[in-house]
């Protein structure tokens, strides 16, 4: 009993220390809407899209520094470009039709700090995005070989950089709205100098690479210590 007695007192303050260093870590989670919207060449062919994304973020204590693991899903709608092209080799004006979706994971740094209920966040991330694109043409003919749709699937670098702010509505919930601005690529495109028109078998596409820039807005909903 007494060996028992004397254990308890050499272990208990090692318990009492190591309380707050498993305290110190701090979780939060967010979810919400997301729209993307491409800038720059592509914007002309590729309509902004809708989608989900999810985050955790973690931190030591009150630390403003951290580390966020960032999800999204976005679908672009399948519609007709802002204006035709001369892209095909007999010169014949044509309308592109593009859409797609991506499926988007990011990892890096965020710093925040709080000013009375708002909070404000910055956060740069970097990862890898699986772009699948859906291209057509019109104006060629009513021949269904040449409005038939052509598939590109491609695994990508990305990164982004954004800035937000939140409003805690509750103990433990917060409200935030942010905007980023981030490259992916190079994902394939038919978009070349050309596209060459076979006469049996219709466009041959002839994919380009390119990287792309686009925009994107979340609204999420932060679960978890709002410090």
């Amino acid at each position: 009993m007494l060996a028992t007695m004397n254990t308890f007192r050499l272990f208990a303050p090692l318990g009492l220390l190591a309380a707050p260093v498993l305290a110190a870590q701090t979780t939060t989670f967010t979810a919400g809407p997301l729209r993307v919207a491409p800038v720059g060449g592509l914007a002309h062919y590729v309509s902004a899209g809708w989608g989900a994304s999810g985050a955790v973020s973690r931190r030591r204590g009150s630390s403003a520094f951290g580390l966020r693991l960032e999800a999204s899903y976005v679908s672009f709608p399948f519609g007709p470009a802002d204006h035709s092209d001369l892209r095909t080799t007999a010169q014949v004006p044509v309308l592109v039709s593009t859409g797609g979706t991506r499926l988007t994971l990011l990892a890096g740094p965020e710093w925040s700090f709080c000013l009375g209920p708002v909070r404000t966040t910055l956060s740069a991330g970097a990862g890898a995005a699986g772009a699948f694109t859906a291209m057509s043409l019109s104006g060629l003919g009513t021949d269904d070989r040449y409005n038939r749709l052509k598939r590109f699937s491609d695994l990508a670098p990305a990164v982004q950089a954004g800035a937000g702010v939140g409003v805690r509505v509750s103990r433990g919930v917060r409200v935030d709205l942010a905007a980023a601005f981030g490259a992916l690529g190079p994902t394939s495109y038919g978009l070349g100098g050309r596209i060459r028109v076979g006469v049996i078998s219709g466009p041959y596409w002839g994919p380009r690479r390119l990287w792309s820039e686009f925009a994107s807005y979340r609204m999420g909903v932060v679960i978890g210590p709002q410090g």
